[in-house]
């Protein structure tokens, strides 16, 4: 039996769709095959390093972290929490419509962002602020998730989080969980949305390139000394968690083997169906990271 066929066989719950088993196995015999040296990995950070629920709750995202507040006001004394909240009830059905076409879903996107990037500059965060929220949140990582990204930094393996979520965040969580992850390093690097501070550490403004959940494919690390690590490492295990994650390698070139990892928060058999045609591995309603690890550890 080989490492696909066992995975499928003991994970009920690990799904690929039926015209695909051949092309998967032939994938991962091929990163198998190839090894480490030839290998990075590009993943989403909320949700899919993230856990998406706890014991019934679900828990922050890097922008929850500090819209869930109680305390972070507004000039007209409301709080930062009801705002984000209006927003969140008004765009998020728009983001997972399955039915709905990307392009269609892209304006709407932006005006999410950029509403809740304006309710940030508004309010009274600061660096500090942003930080104790960070260190003190719920986020937590999947089971395995330190194990997994601590096996790429000690093997120097490359890791790309692409995140349309807050890069600060993302960062003091690292810090704070995964120390030995550092931003735009060699073996590690984020691209997210960063807050741009003024000399008291008030949140000022944002980072001009606009990241949000579909438009992934548009940006591009050339600039960072993370690409120059992989230029020669054209096989790569990409990790989502949204259909819009499928484009976090859209900026890269010279690539061979891609491996694309769904995983499905709240699934239904109508979501399921839509993620199939578009990962090549489906888990569901999983806050461990047990798949990713095991075909990691195959790859020598």
């Amino acid at each position: 039996m080989n490492l696909l066929e066992d995975i499928l066989k003991k994970n009920p719950h690990v799904h690929i769709h039926d015209d695909k088993h051949a092309y998967v196995n032939d994938i991962i015999c091929l990163l198998i095959k190839d090894g480490r040296k030839m290998l990075h990995v590009v993943a989403d950070f909320d949700f899919t390093l993230t856990m998406y629920e706890k014991d019934g709750l679900v828990l922050p995202s890097t922008f929850g972290v500090i819209e869930s507040n109680d305390y972070i006001k507004l000039p007209d004394g409301s709080l930062l929490r009801d705002k984000s909240s209006e927003l969140y009830g008004k765009y998020h059905p728009i983001e997972i419509d399955v039915q709905m076409n990307v392009s269609e879903k892209i304006p709407y996107m932006i005006e999410w962002w950029r509403s809740a990037q304006t309710f940030f500059v508004l309010s009274n965060l600061t660096k500090t602020i942003i930080r104790d929220l960070v260190h003190q949140s719920k986020m937590e990582l999947k089971q395995g998730v330190r194990e997994f990204i601590t096996e790429l930094l000690t093997s120097q393996t490359p890791i790309l989080v692409f995140s349309a979520g807050l890069g600060d965040v993302i960062q003091y969580f690292f810090e704070k969980h995964i120390p030995e992850f550092k931003h735009n390093h060699e073996s590690s690097h984020i691209v997210s949305n960063f807050i741009h501070y003024d000399n008291q550490g008030k949140v000022i403004s944002f980072s001009e390139k606009l990241i949000h959940s579909f438009n992934k494919n548009e940006h591009e690390i050339h600039d960072t000394p993370y690409f120059q690590t992989i230029t020669n490492r054209p096989n790569v295990i990409l990790l989502g968690d949204t259909l819009g994650d499928i484009g976090m390698t859209g900026g890269m070139k010279n690539l061979k083997q891609i491996l694309k990892i769904g995983y499905l928060n709240h699934s239904t058999p109508e979501k399921l169906e839509v993620y199939k045609n578009f990962y090549d591995i489906v888990i569901c309603d999983d806050q461990t990271f047990d798949i990713p690890n095991a075909i990691l550890n195959a790859i020598q």
